[in-house]
């Protein structure tokens, strides 16, 4: 019988970089770097002088598009002496799978990069004259992890600083059919996507093409990207490159604004009709989400008002290469209270940075707010009072998660009194509380959500909690705590969802809807 394939070590000749696959969240399989030695490195990457205020510029060398790629590096201040930044363009991208590469020249040496680096080199490359830009890949030296960190505590000036953000989605062609409906709708925002309204979009932007253009942005890897979420966000000015055809950021945002707009209103027939209408995919798609959150990120960065343990919550499925990024790619949102919340540092380990941030949100806020985001499936090696970032999700699972986080603000059953707590060794928290009961029976765990096994335990727990009730508690406490004691229900004024604690005399037909759901 033959035996079972193991995960591939390939040596890449001249960069000797190892890579390993792994899975990712969502189930879905993508590659991840570990550190690595690479005397490579040391060739083409010179020590900064203070890789804390340094950076590397990328020049890519003026070239016809099917010219071999040449680029050079150059260190320089990330900012001037009056703040000014150095950084005109910076490159967001998907880095692809590092087992597949393909070799440019950096400097006097030739390298090896990842298929979709190189594509967007070839393509964003001018044919007239040097283009100069900021990479991750090829700006930091990727072998050294002090510098990398060093680095990544800079992304917020580097993306904030530089005058625009370029974002690759590949080099498909289907650019020009997906930017031509989407500037259409910016231009004409009140045409309808449903044909059979007026007035609509012209039929040829709805044909199957254009749809397909439509499906493929968004289902487009770099929507799951955990870094794109800041680059987004911070970005002075954003374009987004497919191919040979781009579109102004603030042209796309809006344009996936219109489509939610319309998709929830006047053309919902397109995604609530028994027949299934072609777009109906695109409503759900990352892209569609994601595009809608940026946008709101971005008035709420400019605004100072982001909340980085909700930003963790809203994008914890976003993927990253290294899961210690799922904290460090958001570093660059913390604001507030939460400035300087922890210093990028890949030379611990994934534990000991969740650890470490667990511990920042409890001594910034003096809350236990991020207890909310531990869920059930976690791993042995992680402490049950920290998040483990790395827990898959499926995106039902997800969307109930999170709109539970989106009601913290609901309850306060400890007033005004602050946490008390210290850490005395790693893994270990110790709080101060009061005793407010001892638990006396415990019931079956929910496991699965088979309709059985939902109602078989639901019983069970009723069946303890009417033992429990209190003389003259007309309604069992039990349904309030599975409801969170709230409902959630929609806002016109902020054209969404918003949490209502139970109360008042409707809260038996509250309890009964929920039930009966």
């Amino acid at each position: 019988m033959a035996q079972p394939a193991h995960p591939k070590r390939v040596l890449e000749l001249g960069m000797g970089i190892i890579s390993k696959m792994t899975q990712c969240l969502c189930g879905l399989k993508i590659f991840c770097r570990p550190k690595v030695a690479d005397t490579a490195y040391e060739y083409i990457y010179q020590r900064m002088e203070d890789a804390r205020r340094d950076v590397r510029i990328v020049t890519i060398q003026s070239g016809e598009f099917n010219d071999p790629i040449a680029c050079d590096l150059e260190t320089v201040r990330l900012e001037d002496s009056s703040g000014t930044s150095s950084i005109t363009q910076a490159l967001s991208y998907v880095w692809g799978n590092p087992e597949i590469r393909l070799p440019i020249k950096l400097g006097k040496r030739s390298v090896s990069i990842t298929v979709n680096l190189e594509s967007a080199l070839r393509h964003l490359r001018y044919e007239d004259r040097p283009r100069r830009m900021w990479i991750d890949a090829l700006s930091i030296n990727q072998a050294d992890n002090i510098e990398k960190g060093h680095q990544v505590a800079l992304m917020r000036q580097i993306y904030r600083g530089s005058a625009e953000v370029i974002v690759w989605l590949g080099a498909s062609n289907e650019g020009e059919l997906a930017f031509e409906v989407l500037s259409e709708l910016v231009a004409n925002p009140d045409q309808h996507l449903d044909l059979d309204l007026a007035p609509h979009l012209d039929e040829k932007l709805m044909d199957r093409s254009h749809i397909d253009a439509l499906l493929g942005l968004g289902d487009n890897d770099v929507w799951r990207r955990m870094w794109i979420v800041q680059e987004c966000t911070m970005a002075q000015k954003l374009e987004f490159v497919w191919g040979s055809k781009s579109i102004k950021g603030a042209t796309l945002l809006e344009a996936l604004g219109h489509i939610t707009r319309h998709g929830r209103s006047c053309c919902s027939k397109l995604i609530h009709s028994e027949e299934d209408h072609p777009l109906r995919p695109f409503f759900i798609s990352d892209g569609n989400i994601k595009g809608r959150d940026f946008k709101d990120y971005r008035a709420r960065f400019s605004a100072s008002e982001i909340d980085l343990l909700d930003a963790m919550g809203t994008f914890r499925l976003q993927r990253a290469f290294d899961s210690r990024d799922k904290i460090y790619g958001l570093l660059g949102l913390a604001m507030g209270q939460y400035k300087d919340f922890l210093e990028p540092d890949y030379t611990l380990s994934v534990e000991q940075v969740y650890e470490a941030a667990a511990i920042q949100f409890v001594r910034r806020t003096a809350k236990f707010e991020h207890f909310s985001h531990i869920v059930q499936d976690r791993g042995v090696s992680i402490p049950s009072w920290i998040p483990d970032w790395r827990i898959p999700m499926d995106h039902d699972n997800f969307d109930a998660h999170w709109a539970r986080t989106q009601d913290l603000d609901l309850y306060g059953a400890s007033g005004s009194t602050r946490t008390v707590c210290n850490q005395s060794v790693p893994g270990k928290l110790v709080v101060e509380g009061i005793v407010v009961d001892i638990i006396s029976t415990i019931g079956s765990e929910l496991k699965n959500l088979s309709l059985d096994q939902i109602n078989s335990t639901l019983d069970e727990w009723q069946q303890i909690a009417e033992a429990a009730k209190r003389p003259g508690k007309a309604q069992s406490p039990l349904w309030r705590v599975l409801m969170n004691d709230a409902v959630r229900e929609w806002d016109v004024s902020v054209n969404g969802y918003r949490g209502k604690r139970l109360g008042g005399r409707d809260y038996g037909i509250q309890v009964e809807e929920w039930r009966e759901l």
